[in-house]
């Protein structure tokens, strides 16, 4: 069983949405606040009927409810209008496996009307108290808020009948390690294999908790207890008529199982670093998991050199095999090692997806997953350079053409080698991003326009490569002594060399050196038209 689609309406920032998902790996990308925390709750919730590891029944409160919706509402009521009233729906829609137990969750009952598997969770009006509700809408100092008083969840098959979760022949684990503190981190997930693992020996644990009741009651009879007791009962009358005495907590409450703590080479949990934290509590909790079939993960880098992420990402892919798997990432490295045709973007339009990825340019991030690809995939506008001394010189001309540097106006400019422009390019296609390649001509124009051939005759809308056709100037340094005189670069550089062929060989030498000096120039400097024609 695997979820195809989820729809969702009207759940926190998630008004109208519909992903389609893969079998098995999904990595969710996407600016904040753009949904994708929100989305793996909403996977979990319509699988477990859960919210935050509570019946969403006792979780409802009037923000779960889409802003804009509930805004909506009010003001159309403000208006003499009587709209349906807000409501959260999700669903989630499984491939047809011809299974028992999913054929039973098969019908129509869902808005595309499909005959297919899936559940439904529904949290809306309850009629009986739909007068109540009006009443209260027309309060005149309403604060604008939803009473959730009157509202009720329904959880059904797509075959129209209520749904249990012991009936149901699947599940989901949400694991965010960002939210666990130090040492109570593992011990939910330990005791969950504590129980898993002991659930067929119940003698065990009864024995267990046998022991551990007789090793409290041999604490409290120690001799500094029977001390501190002394002492207290000396207070009586003065804090209270009744004896106070301390005593070790023999309510069912405290039990063996949460009083333990994890241990790593016999250092208590939270005295180990964080990073080595963050991936025992992972893996603790995938294990923990069982036999859940979709593992909702968030952010897993949290924390994490770049060795331990490599790491547990190889871990993580071992241990949710036969799993479908959704994740979310901010990370480049996450997503260039896991594979960016696994990968679906929230932006504020529908989501996107790079299932057309061709393989070469997947296995290519996949083998060097430190490129920026995230920037790239996230920025408005973006202006790809062939390396540091490039992008200096960038951020130099937009400055000095704008008054403000490129990130103030949403445009990211990207280092990339020249020999992964077009694996780059071939992502802005897929995802139709406005992209401008500042690329050196190498003296070789025709061969770069072939190379860029689609780019060049505007068949890919949103991507220009700039570059000068002068092959006498093939590279940026040549460029810069183009349109600036001897005397105005010397200056700058605070050199004093005698012609252009000696000043031109120390500016190719020392790349870095001279894009500072650009950068940090108090007087103006030219730039070459294909920088210009870049940053317009």
């Amino acid at each position: 069983m695997h979820i195809e689609k989820i729809k969702i309406e009207g759940f926190k920032t998630l008004l109208s949405f519909e992903v389609n998902l893969n079998k098995n790996l999904n990595i969710i990308v996407g600016d904040n606040e753009t949904g994708k925390t929100t989305l793996l709750e909403a996977i979990n919730l319509v699988l477990s009927c859960q919210l935050d590891s509570r019946n969403i029944q006792y979780e409802l409160n009037p923000y779960i409810f889409n802003s804009k919706m509930v805004k909506d509402y009010f003001e159309a009521v403000a208006k003499g209008d009587k709209p349906s009233p807000p409501k959260v729906l999700i669903e989630a829609y499984f491939n047809d496996d011809n299974s028992p137990e999913i054929t039973k969750l098969k019908g129509t009952h869902n808005e595309d009307r499909l005959d297919c598997p899936g559940l439904s969770l529904l949290v809306h009006l309850n009629e009986e108290f739909a007068d109540d509700f009006w009443v209260y809408m027309m309060v005149e100092d309403n604060p604008g808020l939803l009473t959730i008083e009157y509202y009720h969840v329904t959880w059904l098959s797509f075959a129209g009948d209520y749904v249990a979760t012991r009936s149901l022949p699947f599940g989901s684990t949400i694991i965010d390690t960002s939210l666990v503190k130090g040492q109570f981190g593992p011990n939910k997930y330990i005791a969950k294999i504590i129980r898993d693992v002991l659930k067929t020996e119940e003698r065990l644990l009864h024995t267990l908790s046998l022991e551990y009741r007789k090793l409290k009651n041999a604490f409290i009879k120690e001799k500094g207890v029977k001390v501190i007791n002394e002492y207290l009962e000396t207070l009586k009358g003065d804090i209270t008529e009744k004896t106070l005495t301390v005593a070790m907590d023999m309510s069912a409450r405290s039990t063996w199982e949460s009083t333990i703590t994890a241990h790593l080479d016999e250092i208590p949990f939270d005295s180990i670093g964080k990073g080595e934290q963050r991936r025992v509590q992972m893996k603790l909790a995938i294990e923990a998991a069982g036999k859940a079939n979709v593992l909702l993960i968030e952010e897993p880098e949290n924390h994490l050199s770049h060795s331990n992420m490599a790491r547990l990402l190889e871990e993580v892919g071992h241990k949710s095999d036969g799993r479908q798997t959704i994740l979310t990432t901010h990370s480049n490295f996450v997503l260039n090692k896991l594979g960016m045709d696994k990968m679906t973007l929230l932006s504020a339009g529908n989501p996107i997806t790079l299932g057309d990825l061709s393989t070469e340019t997947r296995d290519y991030f996949m083998k060097l997953p430190g490129y920026n690809t995230l920037r790239l995939i996230l920025s408005s506008k973006t202006i790809l350079v062939e390396g540091p001394s490039d992008e200096l010189i960038v951020q130099k001309a937009y400055l000095e053409e704008h008054d403000k540097l490129p990130l103030e106006d949403g445009v990211d400019v990207i280092s990339v080698m020249s020999l992964s422009f077009k694996r780059f390019l071939e992502i802005g296609k897929l995802l139709k991003l406005n992209i401008r390649v500042v690329t050196d001509n190498d003296g070789k124009v025709a061969a770069l326009k072939k190379k860029y051939t689609e780019y060049i005759d505007r068949r890919v809308e949103n991507i220009r490569i700039c570059f000068d056709i002068d092959e006498d100037y093939p590279d940026l340094e040549a460029q810069l002594l183009k349109v600036n005189t001897l005397n105005t670069l010397n200056e700058l550089l605070d050199k004093d060399f005698a012609n252009d062929e000696d000043l031109l060989s120390y500016m190719r030498n020392n790349k870095t050196d001279t894009a500072l000096k650009v950068f940090e120039a108090v007087k103006p400097i030219i730039f070459p038209k294909y920088i210009l024609d870049a940053i317009n």
